[in-house]
């Protein structure tokens, strides 16, 4: 028994070590940026996370096979392992040395597109010397050679093992089911992706060099499918066209700012649905401190969020980017790399940057995208004390992150822009108060949940005002998405998606203004930075909302369904069924919305 349990946990290391010296031989290969001692070790250190994973599937393997045992005899058991490493090695290998030549080429790690070309060989390797190939070929049968010879000499040779009781059995059993705990990555609410190892605020390539490129590549793989399918619906010419037309910036626009660089406040609030607001047309006496702060500010009542999931927000906010009805940005951070992000702008003018989720920061790809996106950021890992007694599922309640948030723009060089993702409206909807809003169901826990998040941003902003940060301050309030609890709604209404969008603050030369013109999350971008006098061009799906000569309209999506929301009116198209699910979808319509998702479609792949 002892045996076989020293075997395993050399076997695990085993993987581990090999993991870490395809990162040396990266490292060596690539040219990348130029890299401190401290971004050497953080590589090394951060990538153990995606090595440790790899190798927890490994041995989801190796303990099953080890389960055998009592049933046959050892020469089987150490044959089984020895086929089993031979054909792992190589595959691991051939990625790894495949990786690092596709990545001097691409920038970034192989992921599903080299199979796009393995009926044409010729052509994929055409760009590359044959000495090199050569080269490459014999790398590899020696990276190869030399790790089998490895796990011979001082994992297998030595392994003797009696063959122990049945007994064992579900011991070993066990071991395979546990290793979904580094598979996953932990205990995390978020399940194990590429943004875990992302450290680097600057540097990509030392990001790009913590991932461990064969849990890329399974990864990619695996996920594949999901923007594979391209949607064509008429000439590209004509797409492009109607697009342009859609989000041309043309027009004299209101100015609503005293001065041209105000400190900003952004506040992403999590679930905001306009249905559970009442200046709105929500419920009424759920949000008492934004119905309060519209009559302060300027309210934009018909804005809608780009999808359904915080990625989806967070992108449609951050980078003015559509969301993609088959699968998340987020995920990609070499995708999200290429598009603008408004908060490196604003660094570029002198603003000072953070980022504040008190959470699990690697959720849904969120530490690449605030890497890449901001100077600093703020995570559960930041909070203390009481903060972390009370904690939730999700993180640190949000009396506690505003609470923080205040106490660092009070001291927070100038001009700077802060955005603040609260979580306490998240499921499971339980919050420190008393309950103000009664009821068992989803629903009115999940108002109650509201109510509590609207008294904190209630008594930061009342902090701000006493304390005079108000007076210089543009305070942004939006929704990272809607939502289907409140009401009984279909995910492809427009309800579910209709979201508040509120700007206030002692910045503003305006107040109790209502904007009726519809948009939605991405056009934040495109209407702030106009009133920064800053340039907005980079942001191709976003229009200035104050705009006089605009075209107003949302488009939105989610799996399989995309719609598009406009003064003519209202069209929902199913992709599953190419069917629409509105009767009232017009011709108009209807030409816009799928000239959009070719449009986007294309820019994504």
């Amino acid at each position: 028994m002892r045996a076989k349990i020293w075997f395993l946990v050399k076997y695990y290391l085993f993987w581990i070590v090999l993991s870490i010296l395809a990162k040396v031989i990266f490292l060596l290969y690539e040219k990348g940026d130029a890299l401190q001692v401290t971004d050497y070790f953080q590589i090394f250190y951060r990538g153990l996370q995606l090595d440790f994973s790899l190798g927890g599937y490994i041995m989801m393997l190796a303990c099953l096979i080890t389960a055998f045992t009592p049933f046959v005899r050892e020469s089987i058991i150490k044959s089984c392992f020895a086929v089993l490493t031979f054909i792992l090695l190589i595959l691991f290998w051939t990625v790894v040395v495949v990786d690092l030549e596709l990545f001097k080429n691409w920038g970034y790690h192989i992921d599903s597109t080299p199979l796009l070309y393995i009926k044409t060989p010729k052509e994929a390797l055409a760009s590359l010397p044959n000495g090199w190939i050569i080269g490459l070929l014999l790398f590899l049968v020696v990276l190869i050679a030399g790790s089998y010879y490895l796990y011979y000499r001082f994992i297998s040779r030595p392994y003797h093992y009696k063959s122990g009781s049945w007994g064992q059995v579900p011991l070993f059993l066990i071991l395979s089911a546990l290793m979904i705990i580094p598979v996953r990555g932990g205990f995390n609410v978020a399940p194990m992706n590429t943004s875990f190892v992302f450290f680097h605020k600057t540097s990509m390539f030392a990001n790009q060099a913590a991932i461990n490129p064969v849990w890329n590549f399974i990864y990619e793989v695996l996920h594949m499918n999901k923007g594979q399918k391209k949607f064509e619906y008429m000439p590209t010419g004509k797409a492009h066209e109607i697009v342009d037309t859609l989000i041309r910036q043309e027009g004299a626009y209101k100015q609503i700012l005293k001065n041209p660089r105000p400190n900003i406040v952004f506040l992403l609030l999590e679930s905001f649905t306009a249905n559970a607001i009442e200046a709105l047309g929500g419920e009424p006496g759920v949000t008492p401190h934004l119905n309060q702060l519209a009559k302060e500010g300027i309210l934009f009542s018909h804005i809608y969020a780009v999808g359904n999931r915080s990625d989806r927000g967070m992108a449609g906010v951050i980078s003015a980017y559509p969301s993609h009805p088959n699968f998340s940005l987020l995920k990609y951070p070499n995708k999200t790399a290429a598009r603008p992000r408004f908060s490196k702008d604003l660094e570029a003018n002198g603003y000072h940057t953070r980022f504040y989720y008190a959470g699990d920061i690697n959720f849904g790809g969120f530490r690449s995208y605030v890497t890449m996106s901001f100077q600093e950021m703020v995570t559960e890992d930041d909070f203390s004390g009481k903060a972390q007694e009370e904690r939730f599922k999700w993180g640190i309640h949000d009396e506690y992150m505003f609470e923080r948030l205040f106490e660092d723009i009070k001291k927070a060089p100038q001009p700077f822009m802060y955005m603040a993702f609260n979580m306490s409206s998240h499921e499971p909807f339980e919050v420190p108060m008393e309950t103000r809003i009664t009821g068992s169901s989803e629903e009115k826990r999940f108002l109650n949940a509201i109510y509590y998040s609207d008294a904190c941003i209630g008594d930061f902003i009342r902090k701000c005002k006493a304390s005079g940060l108000w007076d210089n301050t543009l305070f942004i309030l939006v929704a990272d998405h809607g939502t289907i609890k409140i009401g009984d709604l279909q995910p492809f209404e427009p309800k579910a998606f209709h979201i508040p969008l509120l700007f206030a603050g002692g910045a503003l030369n305006v107040q109790d203004t209502v904007i009726s013109t519809i948009g939605s999350q991405s056009d934040i971008a495109a209407t702030l930075l106009a009133q920064l006098g800053m340039d907005a061009s980079g942001y191709r799906y976003s229009k200035n909302l104050l705009a006089e000569d605009i075209i107003p309209f949302a488009f939105y999506s989610y799996s399989n369904a995309m719609g598009i929301v406009s003064q003519e009116g209202i069209s929902i198209y199913d992709l599953k069924n190419n069917t629409y699910l509105r009767g009232d979808s017009l011709a108009l319509n209807n030409e816009r919305l799928k000239a959009y998702l070719q449009v986007l479609d294309e820019d994504v792949n």
